[in-house]
């Protein structure tokens, strides 16, 4: 019996407009009402992914910033939280900067970069619907408190460059890719397949008790996590090729399709 539900919003939940559909919407309230929990695990902010968790009114925590936080979603109250150290922060955002790579940092709330630059900026908090806040100074210079992560955003062949450097210059850090041009930073060992397994002991839920949605790389530990881990198709090949089941394509309210299959098999429950 599947007693939690984990998923990934963007490319996996949420259509391609960023909305969860109706269809979703059903699913998701048909597998709460069988006492299943129901969580949102994203690499997005806390700010971004709260009102996904108020429309669907979800019946457990999220998971935020890939898997560095989870907390209470009303409140915003942190279960745990795993920050990368403000010294390490400072450090991977002047090699961005020394590289000519867009960088943002997230503390707990908000993001902030030195300075907006429109083509860059435009396109990413469209999609989150956030805006973040210029420092005026490089945030090398700048942060004073642990990140929840770092976000680098560009040109896909300068993130691979940006990544191998920051492996090879820092253990204390994980990177991982969460679109082609979006290079993750969090500290080592967070990732959202740890997050999850640390919230399903608090509801006495094991790993085979547990589905898990996804589309990218920031995905591959929550869907090794979970007993049932369905990759998105039309997500990435590495991660289809990884997963161990697949569902339909995000806008084709894939997740929605799998839970209803699951419900009309009395799979899902409390």
């Amino acid at each position: 019996m599947i007693r939690m539900i984990a998923t990934d919003l963007d490319g996996t939940l949420l259509n391609n407009q960023s909305e969860l559909s109706p269809n979703t919407l059903r699913a998701v309230s048909q597998v709460m009402e069988t006492g299943a929990k129901f969580v949102l695990a994203s690499g997005r902010m806390y700010e971004s992914t709260r009102p996904f968790a108020e429309q669907i009114h979800a019946n457990a925590p999220i998971i935020v910033f890939n898997g560095a936080m989870a907390c209470d979603w009303e409140t915003g109250r942190p279960m745990f939280s795993r920050p990368i150290p403000p010294e390490t922060a400072r450090a991977v955002c002047k090699m961005a900067e020394q590289r000519g790579v867009f960088i943002q940092y997230f503390p707990e709330r908000g993001f902030f970069y030195a300075r907006r630059i429109p083509e860059i900026c435009d396109e990413y908090e469209g999609r989150i619907r956030v805006r973040g806040q210029e420092t005026g100074r490089p945030l090398s210079e700048w942060i004073e408190k642990g990140a929840m992560k770092l976000l680098a955003l560009g040109d896909a062949e300068a993130l691979k460059e940006l990544r191998e450097r920051i492996e090879g210059a820092f253990e204390g850090v994980s990177t991982m890719l969460s679109h082609p041009t979006y290079l993750e930073v969090v500290s080592c060992g967070v990732d959202k397949g740890r997050a999850l397994e640390d919230l399903a002991e608090v509801y006495g839920i094991s790993r085979g008790e547990i589905a898990a949605f996804g589309d990218a790389g920031n995905d591959m530990g929550m869907l090794e996590c979970a007993g049932h881990g369905y990759a998105m198709e039309g997500g990435d090949p590495l991660v289809l090729s990884r997963a161990r089941l697949s569902a339909p394509a995000n806008d084709l309210d894939g997740v929605a399709r799998v839970l209803f299959s699951l419900l009309s098999k009395n799979e899902i429950g409390g």
